[in-house]
């Protein structure tokens, strides 16, 4: 069995920088971090978790609370989270809550049972009453996709005003004045934040937001089938659709073809997040995509830091740019193109 000596001796390295590279012990620059992880694959090197957790007095384990991992961008979350930690010797216990605070509450008890050293929560219920039991164990917190006022935690989200701000003028450029929403709950304030980034975009261009063209979902799929139901009930439906989910904009594409219309002839569709599945429906689907494998990983190393107590006192907030997606679900004869930015003068 290889040891870290054996490592250090076939990445040229002293012992101490294998050590820092699987602890995070000290910053090590990316070409010995590299030398030294490969070194540790060539020997099939697995690092000790039990002596290391003893050793620093820590499970090595981070709690991770999301609503549900059926919707894929979830998913997608947990997946580029897990790939962070495991790059830092950390592993990850998934809790899904199904939308339920009740269920929230109890997983957060059951995680700190665990001793977990830190924890990432998605959450669009959970206040500061909620999460101060874990606050006053002095358990590391990180919230994703969005900040808790009132409680001093870090946080790693996304731009979502700007996001549907780009979203909003692409349907905009293409001629479309009646545009629809399909957004998230009302308890989601990334849903509000995205509903005026797109009320900003409308305004800017001399129009309202009509309320008959808002139809509240649930991020998944039904949801924009039931939303197209909707619409199409209307005296004058919509000629766009911006759905505040890739799953509820492929929920509309699919409920536009089982009655013979296809995006965009009938109605422009644009939804949110990137998810992998939007590239390859038929049409493909103009999405905002979100960088989730950069958030993720920004959310395991603010964690770490905490962890390690190497944070600043005040809490740090990340905040990423989308990219607008233009794809076949929202303009014919396109090739592909990436916004990143927009101005509504």
């Amino acid at each position: 069995m290889a040891s870290i000596r054996d490592v250090a001796e076939l990445a040229d390295v002293s012992t101490a920088t294998v050590s820092h590279v699987i602890n995070g012990t000290r910053p090590v620059s990316s070409e010995l971090t590299e030398r030294v992880r490969q070194a540790m694959a060539l020997l099939s090197y697995r690092p000790d978790a039990v002596a290391r957790s003893l050793r620093r007095r820590e499970t090595l384990t981070i709690g991770m609370l999301v609503p549900s991992i059926e919707i894929p961008f979830f998913a997608s979350v947990v997946y580029s989270v897990e790939r962070a930690a495991s790059d830092y010797g950390y592993s990850v216990i998934l809790c899904n809550s199904g939308w339920q605070q009740a269920t929230e509450e109890a997983q957060l008890q059951d995680l700190l049972a665990r001793r977990v050293d830190g924890l990432i929560c998605i959450s669009a219920q959970m206040g500061p009453a909620e999460i101060a039991p874990v606050v006053e164990t002095g358990t590391p917190v990180v919230m994703f996709e969005r900040q808790m006022p009132g409680v001093d935690l870090d946080s790693v989200g996304l731009d979502n005003a700007q996001g549907a701000r780009l979203a909003t003028r692409h349907l905009l450029d293409h001629g479309h004045r009646r545009i629809a929403i399909v957004c998230g709950p009302a308890i989601s304030s990334v849903s509000t934040e995205r509903i005026d980034g797109f009320r900003q975009t409308l305004t800017s261009a001399g129009l309202t937001l009509d309320p008959g063209l808002v139809f509240t979902g649930d991020y998944l799929s039904d949801s924009g089938r039931q939303a197209l139901d909707y619409f199409l009930t209307l005296d004058e439906p919509p000629t766009a659709i911006f759905a505040f989910n890739d799953m509820m904009a492929l929920g509309l594409l699919q409920a536009l073809y089982e009655r013979g219309l296809v995006a965009p002839d009938a109605m422009a569709v644009v939804g949110f997040d990137g998810i992998s599945l939007s590239q390859y429906t038929s049409p493909s689907l103009t999405t905002v995509r979100q960088p989730l494998e950069v958030m993720g990983r920004a959310a395991v190393e603010l964690l770490l830091a905490r962890i390690r107590g190497e944070g600043p006192g005040e809490a740090q907030h990340v905040t990423l740019e989308p990219e607008l997606i233009v794809r076949d679900s929202s303009i014919h004869n396109h090739q592909s193109v990436e916004f990143t930015h927009v101005s509504d003068h």
